[in-house]
C-alpha cells in the first residue's frame, strides 16, 4: 500500500494503522517511506487502513482503504440441542424436538446445506425435527459453500433415536437344578437402548426411588435371578421385576407369585380295566411352579423325577407285596422333599358270608364276600356252578355285597366270590 503525498518539507514520517471490523484500531507501521508491504495475508488483515504522515509543521490522515480478505469456509461447528452425547455420538428421545445448528466461519459468508444419509433435506444452517421417530435415527451432514472462492467443507453427527420397549414386562418362574432352585425370568421386548431390568423381593410403591432397595434381591444386569431353596425356605413368596428405560419417566414393573401346595402329596393305586398293570398314582396339586414328583419301590421299580413321574406302572402280578412303594414330592421352596407312601398287600382268601343259605322262594338275601387283608381298589367276581360243573359269572364290581331278589328255586346251587 501507497501513501502518496503532493508537496511538503522534508522529512516525511508514514504511520500506517489498522482499524478492525470491531473498530479496534492498532499501528503496523510507522517508518519515512510511503510504501507498506503486507506479507502472508490472512483473514486478520482484513478491515480498515489509512496513513498519517508528519513533518516539522504539521500532520495529515489520509481516508480509508478497505481490505477484505477472501476465505473458508472452516470445518463447520454443529450445535445439537437437547445436548445429549455419547461415545456413538448424539442421542434424542423419541417425540423430542431436536435441533442442529451449522456454522462455518467464511467471507463472503457460507450457504449451508444438509443431508441425511447422503441424501440433500434441508438448505439453511438451522435444522429441526419436531418430535423426532426412530426413522430419524442416522448421519447428517452439513455442507457450507464459499460461492465466491468455490470452496466447501463439511462436518457429520450421528443421531441415534432412543424409544420404548414394547407394552410392560413379562414375569414367569420355572423350577431349576432338578427343583432345588428357583428361576425367575423377566423379559421386555423392543426398544432401544434394552431395557434395564431387576428383581425385588418386595414390589416398588409408587413414588418411591429406586436406589431405595431396602430388602431387595437385585441384579442389576440380568433378568434372570437364580434363588436356591436354602435361601428361600418360605410358604410363599413375591417376587416383582422392575424394568425402566431412558425414554420412560417412571419404572414399569410385573409380579410372580410362588407358593407351595395348600395340602399334603396324596398316593393312590388303580388297575387297568383288562388287569394288565397296576398304576400307582401320586398328586400334589396347587403349587408354583408345578412341584416334581417320582416314585420308589422295591426291586427296581422305581420313576425317577422327570415331567409326567407322578404314575407308576407296573405289570399286573409283578408288585411286591408287604414293600413300601414312595411317592416323593419336590417343590422349589422346600429344602425337603414331602412323601407318601403305599404298602401293597395281595388279597387274602376270601370267606363268603350268607345272610340266609335256606331262603324262601320270592324272599331276597345279601352275600358277602369278606377279606381280611388286601390293597385297594379290590375287584370282586360273583360267580356260581352250573350243571356241567363250570362257574359263571353273574356280576362284578368294586362291592363286597351282592343282593339276589326274588329268588327262584332254580337258583338252588353253588355260589362263590373271586
Amino acid at each position: 500500500m501507497n501513501c502518496s503525498v503532493e508537496n511538503g518539507t522534508e522529512p516525511i514520517q508514514y504511520m500506517w494503522q489498522h482499524e478492525t471490523t470491531n473498530e479496534n484500531i492498532s499501528n503496523i507501521s510507522q517508518s519515512n517511506s510511503s510504501i507498506v508491504d503486507v506479507a502472508s495475508i490472512s483473514r486478520n488483515h482484513t478491515g480498515w487502513y489509512h496513513c498519517e504522515v508528519s513533518n516539522a509543521v504539521n500532520k495529515e490522515t489520509s481516508n480509508r482503504l478497505l481490505l477484505n480478505v477472501t476465505f473458508g469456509p472452516d470445518e463447520p461447528q454443529l450445535d445439537v440441542t437437547p445436548y445429549h452425547i455419547t461415545n456413538n455420538g448424539y442421542t434424542a428421545l423419541e417425540n423430542e424436538t431436536v435441533s442442529m445448528y451449522c456454522r462455518a466461519q467464511s467471507n463472503p459468508g457460507s450457504q449451508y446445506i444438509w443431508f441425511y444419509n447422503n441424501s440433500q433435506i434441508y438448505t439453511r444452517p438451522l435444522f429441526t425435527i419436531n418430535k423426532v421417530l426412530r426413522t430419524h435415527t442416522g448421519n447428517y451432514t452439513c455442507l457450507a459453500q464459499n460461492s465466491h472462492l468455490h470452496t466447501h467443507s463439511s462436518k457429520t453427527l450421528s443421531l441415534t433415536v432412543y424409544y420404548p420397549p414394547d407394552g410392560s414386562p413379562l414375569c414367569s418362574v420355572e423350577p431349576a437344578l432338578n427343583h432345588t432352585a428357583l428361576r425367575l425370568l423377566c423379559s421386555w421386548l423392543g426398544g432401544f437402548p434394552s431395557p434395564s431390568l431387576y428383581w425385588t423381593r418386595n414390589p416398588i410403591q409408587a413414588g418411591q426411588k429406586q436406589a431405595d432397595t431396602g430388602q431387595q434381591l437385585r441384579l442389576p444386569t440380568s433378568n434372570v435371578m437364580m434363588l436356591s431353596s436354602e435361601s428361600l425356605n418360605l410358604n410363599s413368596s413375591l417376587f416383582t421385576c422392575v424394568g425402566s428405560h431412558p425414554v420412560l419417566p417412571q419404572h414399569t414393573e410385573c409380579s410372580t407369585h410362588t407358593h407351595i401346595p395348600p395340602v399334603e402329596p396324596m398316593c393312590f393305586s388303580n388297575v387297568t380295566s383288562d388287569k394288565q398293570y397296576l398304576m400307582l398314582h401320586c398328586s400334589w396339586d396347587g403349587g408354583v411352579p408345578k412341584a416334581l414328583l417320582w416314585w420308589e419301590g422295591p426291586g427296581n421299580q422305581s420313576k425317577d423325577g422327570q415331567e409326567n413321574s407322578n404314575i407308576l406302572v407296573l405289570r399286573y402280578g409283578t408288585a411286591h407285596s408287604g414293600k413300601p412303594y414312595t411317592c416323593y414330592a419336590k417343590h422349589p421352596l422346600l429344602a425337603v422333599a414331602k412323601t407318601c407312601t403305599i404298602t401293597l398287600a395281595s388279597v387274602s382268601k376270601p370267606h363268603l358270608l350268607m345272610s340266609d343259605a335256606s331262603p324262601k322262594e320270592g324272599s331276597t338275601i345279601w352275600m358277602h364276600c369278606n377279606m381280611e387283608i388286601g390293597t385297594h381298589p379290590i375287584h370282586y367276581v360273583w360267580q356260581y356252578q352250573l350243571n356241567n360243573g363250570n362257574f359263571m359269572t353273574f356280576t362284578q364290581g368294586s362291592s363286597s355285597f351282592v343282593n339276589i331278589t326274588d329268588i327262584l328255586h332254580n337258583q338252588t346251587g353253588w355260589y362263590r366270590c373271586a
